[in-house]
């Protein structure tokens, strides 16, 4: 006998497929065989010239094209809502779809521009993709959970959404994620699981899968995600795409969809993926010129201002094992490769080692368990759904803290970030010079085998949410089972089991193909800097 869950989960995805008209869809027989797992170029062999054309530029590139009058904001939607349905055919992508709510927004900056001769913001008329948790009106909201299926729209936009409209935004499309948000995955009882483009075995990270998903096949240029643990670095390093992690307070994050809501213990932010690293200068420009303080009043009154890039030689901290668990070969090879790239552009680099990380990651451990599991539990309970696996380690074996345990965590997460930063303050180059930005692993390996339970340790993220870091993803290479071979755990690890149990997991042919991207990362409200500083490595690596 079939489930009430799984049959609520099931009209949810036949309503979905019911939103995608059929004139977008390439027709089944036409496309890749499920036995091709590369289909990142799949694009260019079935689209039109016109689409691709459009498609294949950056975000910076069409909103100037818009603005010049090349393209208009219908032409660019459209083209965008064909690669969309294209990439959810191939990876299973979507949550919501709603072209018709795109087109009609379209139409309106189409009619604005050639009635004033100007754009109405920054980004007029770009098609943007959003994580299934930001709320759109007219639109649903699940969260991949079966309980939140009402079938009743949302009355109102998050408030990041109502700011980036006012710059000019199309927004058409929601994207998949895990379960509760607490996973490093993108797979759901609802919508199933969302893979990657560059091998269709691997996952493409979580929990903003879905955006590293549709961003890396071009289906947007720029994606919204969220992080709490590694939400946005990590589907960027999987999926090929560069991503921000601004700081909290620095982005609005009003009536955004969550689990933990209201938590204080470890806290998400917003920020975007996309497909170069300027374009998360223009989407972060474009947003704080909306002065999102004025509706948001957990945000800071910063406007962006442009960092200018020391004419000297930067100074570069690099981390390439934080000594509790040592990545696998291809992401030992992305830090050798980005350490040479800056050596070789005239750069001073040195290996580093971060501040007491076991410390850190306890600290984390207990961030993201003090309900206990109640919160993620009650969403499961109330419709019967078992959940996904990959989230029980939050809702099994804790119980949740009094609010006298509470206070002392508090305490100890206050005196960590605290010795943490006077560490920082204190780390010197060998020639004596400050740093300029610590670049480290984002994850301890390339993308991981979908659905397998692969991704054992979120240290190298989840830190930095702690410590609450600027941080941007820039995507490096690719795993090679040529060059990236098996070898035996190195027992460097202090969590030597976990290490053990990740090394064993990697069988390089299993991996291939599997992006690999570094962190490059500055203190707590930098994203000016970091942008700018990241695109000095971006640049160093591309020579």
């Amino acid at each position: 006998m079939v489930a009430s869950w799984e049959m609520k989960a099931a009209a949810k995805r036949a309503k979905l497929a019911a939103s995608i008209p059929k004139e977008y869809m390439i027709p089944e027989h036409d496309l890749p065989p499920g036995d091709r797992l590369d289909v990142s170029q799949a694009p260019k062999e079935l689209l039109s010239t016109e689409v691709i054309e459009i498609t294949e530029l950056t975000a910076t590139e069409i909103v100037d094209a818009i603005a010049r009058g090349k393209y208009t904001a219908v032409e660019v939607t459209t083209a965008f809502i064909k690669r969309a349905v294209l990439a959810h055919q191939l990876l299973n992508v979507f949550t919501e779809f709603f072209p018709e709510i795109a087109l009609k927004r379209a139409a309106e900056l189409d009619e604005y521009y050639n009635s004033t001769g100007k754009t109405i913001g920054p980004i007029h008329g770009l098609p943007i993709s959003l994580k299934d948790q930001f709320r759109v009106k007219g639109v649903e909201t699940c969260m991949g959970y079966v309980s939140w299926i009402t079938n009743e729209p949302e009355k109102e936009n998050s408030t990041i959404v109502d700011l980036l409209l006012n710059a000019g935004a199309v927004f058409f499309v929601k994207t998949n994620i895990p379960t509760s948000l607490m996973a490093a995955e993108s797979r759901n009882c609802v919508f199933g699981q969302t893979v990657n483009a560059h091998n269709r075995t691997l996952a493409p990270g979580g929990s903003s899968g879905g955006e590293g998903a549709i961003i890396s096949m071009r289906g947007a240029t720029i994606g919204i995600g969220t992080d709490i643990g590694g939400s946005i670095r990590i589907p960027s390093s999987f999926s090929g795409v560069y991503g921000l992690r601004p700081s909290h307070e620095r982005f609005p994050y009003l009536k955004v969809a969550n689990s933990l809501e209201f938590s204080e213990s470890i806290v998400s932010v917003d920020g975007p993926l996309a497909v170069s690293l300027p374009d998360l200068t223009l989407f972060s420009k474009a947003l704080l010129a909306q002065e999102p303080w004025k509706h948001d009043p957990r945000v800071l009154a910063l406007p962006f201002k442009d960092y200018e890039i020391p004419s000297r030689p930067l100074v570069f901290a690099i981390e390439s094992n934080d000594g509790l668990v040592t990545p696998h070969p291809p992401v030992l090879r992305a830090i050798k490769t980005v350490t040479e790239a800056l050596k070789n552009a005239g750069h001073e680099v040195f290996e580093f080692k971060p501040y007491n990380p076991d410390e850190g990651w306890s600290v984390v451990l207990r961030a993201f368990t003090v309900d206990g599991g109640e919160n993620i539990q009650g969403d499961l309970d109330k419709s019967g759904e078992p959940g996904i696996p990959d989230i029980q380690m939050f809702i099994k074996g804790f119980k949740a803290l009094t609010m006298s345990e509470l206070f002392t965590f508090n305490k100890d997460k206050l005196e960590y970030k605290t010795a943490f930063l006077e560490y920082m303050n204190g780390v010197r180059s060998p020639s004596g010079k400050k740093i300029d930005a610590w670049i480290r692993p984002t994850t301890v390996s390339a993308s991981v085998p979908a659905g397998q339970l692969k991704i054992r340790y979120l240290g190298y993220t989840a830190l930095l949410n702690l410590l609450d870091y600027t941080s941007v993803v820039i995507p490096v290479t690719k795993a090679d089972p040529a060059i990236d071979v098996a070898a035996p755990a190195p027992g460097n690890g202090l969590f030597k089991e976990i290490e053990q149990k990740l090394w064993e997991d990697y069988v390089p042919e299993d991996f291939t193909n599997g992006p690999v991207g570094i962190q490059v990362i500055g203190g707590r409200l930098e994203e000016e800097r970091m942008l700018a500083v990241a695109g000095v490595v971006d640049a160093a690596l591309r020579e």
